[in-house]
């Protein structure tokens, strides 16, 4: 997910951006299961996964405030913390009902699947203020997460792994802010260095070899687990930072440069991010996906490049957004808000008897 724009901020090359990330994201999920025997696919799962996390991460900390206020705090309980809850419950009630148990990431204290990303957008949040009151944040932001990644402590438990690795993208994304993406002027050079980029980055990922343990990419394993607790493997870390760097500016800034006629699809990122694994659990479970993707190689590529079209074109349907905020979005956010809305109110709402009182 990433955030929500006021119509003052909003401007249409973020949101094909995030058309664009939103889609890769579903279509990454749509392969994920069936990558680790999938020669074919698995390298262009890789390519995505080298940079559309974090710079899922960069520009959501693009448009993040830089102070927590108690109207910023009301807007992360509305935007953040009440999905996060609702979605929560819905997946882990569906999956107590499918396999008769909840799932493996309640018994490590850990949110569903993809909903890690608004657990770690909830804790960048919150982190962001204290970090940009620092002498070289992103330094440290980069330190905290190399440490870090030798503890066996840090992993799923409440997405803390995944937190701390991927925030140095959200400070960065802070940092630099929305002009990068925004101008409408068009750098000959930027846009041949880009391509160039995004050439040689393509051309690398089908020389990689056919061990290469993909798992790097997900940032919840430490390095003790991907057996290379080293100072190799911090520098192989640093490493990886670099390119989801290079690789996915680069990309962002040629996607900024043209309208692809997906802002719709950016604004409605939040309602995608929140469905989509429902409707993989479902083609997952009634055997569509792994038929698919049994197919001969240019065919399940194909199909399951149509079929995260159509589940996004689905799921940022203006009639899901509002039925999602009516029935779920907007009642946990009451029960969650109540008491805080009391609190905000001025103290001729809250104070009524006293002040007849006085008079």
């Amino acid at each position: 997910m990433l955030p929500t724009f006021s119509s003052t901020e909003r401007n249409s090359a973020l949101d094909n951006i995030k058309g664009v990330l939103i889609f890769l994201v579903v279509f990454g999920h749509f392969i994920e299961l069936h990558i680790a025997n999938d020669s074919f696919l698995r390298p262009i799962w890789i390519f995505v996964y080298a940079f559309h996390m974090p710079m899922f991460a960069l520009v959501s900390g693009i448009f993040s405030k830089t102070i927590v206020d108690e109207k910023q705090a009301l807007q992360l309980i509305k935007n953040i913390v009440a999905p996060l809850i609702a979605f929560e419950l819905i997946y882990e009630c569906t999956e107590y009902v499918l396999v008769g148990k909840f799932s493996v990431y309640a018994g490590l204290v850990a949110p569903y699947w993809m909903l890690w990303y608004l657990m770690s957008l909830l804790s960048w949040r919150l982190m962001l203020p204290l970090f940009l009151r620092m002498q070289f944040p992103v330094a440290l932001s980069l330190i905290l997460a190399l440490g870090t990644s030798y503890s066996e402590h840090a992993g799923y438990l409440l997405s803390s792994s995944r937190t701390l690795l991927f925030f140095p993208y959200f400070l960065v994304g802070a940092l630099i802010g929305p002009e990068l993406f925004s101008s409408k002027e068009n750098d000959r050079r930027l846009i041949i260095i880009s391509l160039l980029i995004v050439a040689i980055a393509i051309s690398s990922i089908f020389f990689l070899p056919p061990l290469f343990d993909y798992r790097w990419l997900y940032g919840s394993f430490s390095l003790n687990r991907l057996g290379m607790a080293n100072i190799t493997g911090t520098l192989y870390q640093m490493l990886q930072y670099t390119v989801s760097c290079v690789l996915g500016l680069a990309l962002l800034y040629l996607l900024s440069r043209k309208d692809l006629g997906l802002s719709r699809i950016g604004k409605q990122s939040m309602y995608v991010f929140l469905w989509h694994g429902m409707t993989l659990i479902i083609l997952q479970q009634s055997g569509i996906l792994p038929a698919i993707l049994r197919m001969e190689p240019t065919a399940r590529l194909s199909i399951s490049l149509l079929c995260s079209a159509v589940i996004v074109y689905l799921t940022a349907h203006p009639y899901c957004e509002r039925l999602t905020q009516k029935i779920i979005l907007q009642p946990m956010a009451a029960l969650l808000t109540g008491r805080i809305k009391k609190l905000a109110a001025s103290p001729a709402e809250t104070l009524p008897k006293k002040s007849i009182a006085a008079e």
